[in-house]
């Protein structure tokens, strides 16, 4: 009875009790962002490496350092996952990027060197008797190029120094620059085909990086046999990240305890009617490894990410 009019005339003690919840599944999370960081940290280091004899070295370093002074800073303030969403938005399309053009650079130099003993050597010319009194013939003028046009190492060289002045002014997104460099790699001169030598197709398997701000658009079927339209992103709460990972799961016949949802990225998928457009697709993890999922007749394709864990 005391107790009562306690409470009732407001004389009873407040609940203080809290519930604290348990701190496994976040620092194995952490753990596996800072394990990402780290592995993005030495891919940036290992590009660094292929740049050492190239005049942008020093910027390769210095972007190395930079980044790893952020990886530093906030790992020791436990902001893990403001790390992981500064890779995906930043180092990601930066690897990439500059992958690329040293790709280009390399395959050009490979392409156009000859060995000495390929080297056409001049044929020796018979001199013929000259008849006396007669003028002795001019040598025949050599052929000049028309046109020879840009050499490609200095394109290469103006792409590079667009894509740091326009970045740091924010006019290029990270897709957009992506596209530069691939317009100029294009460009890249093909060697005389007496001096190729012939290589065998393989299969390459896409490096692709996250876009944080991309959505998918799906539609899963409702029990009454109709459908309703629904959506999927990188900050899609998990509820609807369960709801997107059954529907995949029940279109593949898989077990939907070996999907995790990673993020959107844009790719060009092939059908059966060839080639088709790029456009945002949805990344999966399905036991140890990433694919992007064709949601137009539910396919899984193999993709690489410089992220080593998930």
């Amino acid at each position: 009875m005391m107790g009562f009019f306690r409470s009732l005339f407001g004389m009873g003690q407040e609940n203080t009790r809290t519930v604290v919840a348990h701190p496994g599944a976040a620092d194995a999370r952490a753990m596996q962002y800072i394990r990402a960081s780290n592995a993005r940290l030495n891919a940036l280091h290992k590009l660094y490496e292929r740049y050492q004899h190239t005049p942008h070295a020093e910027k390769l370093l210095a972007v190395f350092e930079k980044t790893k002074l952020v990886h530093n800073y906030l790992v020791t303030r436990k902001r893990i996952q403001e790390l992981e969403l500064f890779h995906v938005q930043n180092t990601e399309h930066f690897i990439n990027t500059f992958t690329t053009v040293i790709n280009v650079h390399e395959r050009h130099i490979k392409d156009s060197y000859i060995p000495e003993r390929e080297k056409p050597k001049p044929l020796s010319q018979v001199q013929k008797p000259r008849p006396v009194g007669q003028a002795p013939q001019r040598p025949a003028p050599q052929p000049q190029p028309v046109n020879p046009g840009q050499p490609f190492e200095s394109k290469v060289e103006q792409v590079l120094k667009r894509i740091e002045s326009e970045t740091i002014k924010g006019i290029y997104t990270a897709q957009k620059v992506t596209e530069m460099v691939k317009r100029v790699a294009n460009q890249a001169p093909i060697a005389p085909p007496d001096v190729m030598q012939a290589k065998v197709p393989t299969l390459a398997v896409p490096v692709v990086a996250i876009d944080t701000y991309s959505r998918v658009f799906y539609s899963p079927e409702l029990e009454g046999g109709g459908t309703m339209s629904r959506e999927i992103s990188f900050t899609s709460s998990d509820a609807d990240k369960e709801v997107f990972l059954q529907h995949v799961a029940s279109k593949l016949a898989i077990e939907k305890g070996e999907l995790s949802y990673i993020g959107n990225t844009m790719l060009a998928i092939p059908d059966t009617k060839g080639p088709s457009p790029a456009r945002h697709v949805p990344i999966v993890h399905w036991r140890g490894f990433p694919y992007a999922v064709s949601l137009m007749d539910y396919r899984l394709f193999p993709v690489r990410m410089h992220r080593k864990s998930f």
